[in-house]
């Protein structure tokens, strides 16, 4: 076998393990919900409540999707996409999309408020040629939540994401994983927004080709709250949302950037060309005379 027979077989052999491990893979899941109330009018005479009515129109629900694409040089290129509602007032949900080249599922779950649980996973697997791409997404709205007059309502829950990327910077993957939550909460007075809140927490990770890419690895957990006051005479009804997005992205580039010069490199470089050029001076003086 010759010498580059060999040292293909040997970078091969090196290589399969490093592809067939290439992931990208992000979770988030919402969960631990509650809600405390506060009397922001002691003497009006009305006790603090938040009561469930059953809304005439919108009725909430949950809405889930789940994405996975392959394309570029890999065959069989695939686009596999799953979206899912439920009926009125209920927020039991799951949709999943697996293949070869990655997954993605989400899910929404819960009887009541206190148990309601939001999650999302993406991942993507990696060969030596194309793009793949997951996204995950699961959503849940409440509506029949009606607040009592001058009460502050805060609403908490715990948020846990965490975003891995496989590859280390400058091999032939380019990987980026994120994770998006965004929770918000109107309040409505005879059918009028009177105010509300909103958070929005992002993780992301990525191993790329870029100088300022995030880490390679990131995570969060964070008791996040929403807060609105009623101050007003009426009571109020409330629209909360709370949705969770994960995507994980896998490219593969065949040749690699070309590799920046180290500081004594170039050193070096530009005293060869010196004496070059000094040397042909030389000669050209010698051949004068």
């Amino acid at each position: 076998m010759n010498k580059f027979a060999a040292g293909v077989v040997v970078a091969a052999t090196l290589a399969s393990p490093l592809l067939a491990q290439a992931q990208v893979r992000v979770d988030a899941s919402l969960n631990n919900f509650s809600y405390t109330l506060v009397d922001l009018l002691p003497d009006d005479g009305i006790v603090p409540s938040l009561s469930i009515v059953a809304p005439g129109g919108f009725a909430g629900g949950s809405r889930i999707y789940g994405n996975l694409s392959q394309y570029g040089d890999t065959v069989p290129q695939l686009d596999d996409s799953r979206t899912q509602s439920t009926t009125r007032y209920n927020r039991d949900i799951t949709a999943r999309v697996d293949s070869p080249a990655g997954k993605a599922s989400a899910s929404v779950s819960g009887t009541d408020f206190a148990s309601l649980q939001l999650r999302t996973t993406a991942s993507t697997t990696s060969t030596t040629a194309g793009t793949r791409q997951t996204n995950a997404y699961a959503s849940s709205n409440i509506v029949e939540f009606v607040l009592s007059p001058g009460t502050q309502v805060s609403f908490f829950a715990d948020f846990n994401g965490s975003a891995l990327t496989a590859q280390p910077k400058g091999s032939r993957f380019r990987e980026d994983a994120e994770i998006e939550g965004s929770f918000s909460l109107v309040g409505y007075v005879q059918d009028r927004a009177i105010g509300g809140d909103s958070k929005l927490i992002r993780v992301k990770a990525a191993n790329g080709y870029y100088d300022a890419s995030p880490p390679a690895t990131m995570s969060a957990h964070e008791r996040f709250s929403l807060t609105f006051d009623n101050n007003s005479a009426f009571s109020s009804n409330l629209n909360l949302k709370f949705a969770l997005n994960a995507s994980a992205d896998t490219q593969y580039y065949s040749t690699l950037p070309l590799p920046v010069p180290e500081p004594a490199t170039t050193a070096m470089l530009l005293a060869g060309l010196g004496l070059v050029a000094g040397a042909a001076r030389r000669r050209r003086k010698i051949q004068g005379n």
